[in-house]
């Protein structure tokens, strides 16, 4: 297709400019604005987690909180459509004593994305938080999933997610599970070779305008 438009253009008279032209606007081809999907941050047993109450801490908002403690989340299960695994702690899906547990994880930013959607699903309730904003609140009684845009609550750098689940095991029995993905989407940047060629084209369509200004002559 851009092949055809540079012919169209250089078979016209004045065929220079126009061919200058043609790579001008291949330049612009290369430099239009697109984006890129990444998965940020995805539950799975690079997470610590705990069934001991921290309790009302910072555990939530702060980076450089002391989880050393915390155990390697345990990894249950994937996900159906997502990266991220269906993670409890170490007593497992079916403990009946570790029936709630606290999580964390830190990521980090070299940019800010787009646009960036948590997505979750607990069994059965439970609380995310994003650099210490509350961001989900799941106290429905059962197993669910939903969602939230959470854009706004990045920063550049090293961000915190953390949440607490609980299984309410008095209505559905023992059947615990927690699972948490946050995808983005990047403004690309242009590679190289486009933005040589933008400036190939400019620089091209400049040169051929002052030649013809010297030598009126010329068409």
């Amino acid at each position: 297709m851009i092949r055809d438009v540079i012919t169209g253009f250089t078979a016209r008279p004045g065929g220079k400019l126009m061919r200058f032209g043609a790579f001008l606007l291949v330049g612009l081809f290369g430099v239009a604005t697109a984006s890129s999907a990444a998965v940020l941050t995805a539950t799975d047993s690079t997470w610590k987690v705990t069934a001991t109450n921290p309790g009302a801490g910072d555990w939530n908002s702060n980076l450089a909180f002391d989880d050393s403690g915390w155990q390697s989340a345990t990894e249950l299960a994937n996900w159906a459509g997502y990266s991220a695994k269906v993670i409890w702690s170490s007593g497992g899906q079916y403990s009946q004593t570790e029936t709630q547990i606290w999580a964390r994880s830190i990521f980090n930013l070299l940019s800010l994305p787009l646009s960036a959607i948590l997505n979750n699903g607990f069994d059965d309730d439970g609380d995310i938080y994003i650099n210490g904003v509350q961001v989900v609140s799941d106290h429905n009684g059962y197993a669910s999933n939903s969602s939230a845009d959470i854009t706004s609550h990045l920063v550049l750098g090293d961000n915190l997610i953390a949440f607490t689940a609980t299984d309410n095991y008095l209505t559905w029995g023992y059947n615990h599970g927690a699972a948490v993905q946050v995808d983005a989407n990047f403004a690309e940047v242009p590679e190289p070779m486009s933005l040589a060629l933008l400036g190939l084209g400019l620089g091209g369509l400049l040169a051929l305008r002052r030649r013809g200004r010297l030598n009126p002559s010329q068409g």
